[in-house]
């Protein structure tokens, strides 16, 4: 015989979003062996928004599987798995959603370009050019957020093996530095 409070608590649980409030899960490919290949949680998505100079500002995000406070910015975890990401905006651009190509660093400096690291088993690895990030949404205040998309894919060639990190990612504002 089923109870009579089994009803109303599944209807509850399915109005209120049972499930898990776990981070977006990001997907890390950076070669052919199993050791290059992770789906990662993360456990921190912070986001920074500088102006570095009057001639540009960037948007800063780290997701990573290491427990971080915008208090803490620093690494607590040196082997924890991550990926980092630098969104350069030059003069007069504002953050705002669109997609923004990953390039080289010495690419188009007068156009919004994407730079990123990701860290896994300990080592560091630059991303090569190829895909891009798509912002959805922004709200530069302090206690806002940053919302999107990654989609970074290198399809390999003689000397370096395809990559690819993809998933969204959703990172609160730790700091919001503006000059003017």
């Amino acid at each position: 015989m089923r109870s009579t409070w089994s009803a109303p608590v599944l209807a509850l649980c399915l109005l209120s979003g049972c499930r898990d409030n776990a981070a977006p899960a990001i997907r890390i490919d950076l070669g052919p062996t199993p050791a290059d290949e992770l789906t990662l949680v993360p456990k921190a998505s912070l986001a920074e928004l500088i102006e570095v100079s009057p001639t540009e500002t960037a948007l800063l995000l780290t997701l990573s599987s290491a427990e971080r406070t915008c208090e803490a910015l620093a690494e607590t975890e040196p082997n924890a798995p991550g990926v980092a990401i630098r969104l350069l905006l030059p003069a007069g651009q504002e953050l705002k959603p669109g997609s923004f190509p990953l390039v080289q660093d010495t690419q188009s400096p007068d156009k919004p370009r994407v730079l990123s690291t990701v860290k896994l088993n300990g080592r560091r690895t630059e991303l090569r050019p190829g895909g891009d990030l798509t912002i959805s949404q922004v709200d530069a205040t302090p206690q806002g957020s940053v919302e999107g998309l990654l989609k970074f894919e290198f399809t390999g060639d003689a000397e370096h093996p395809a990559t690819r990190v993809s998933g969204h990612f959703l990172a609160h504002f730790c700091r919001i530095n503006r000059i003017r």
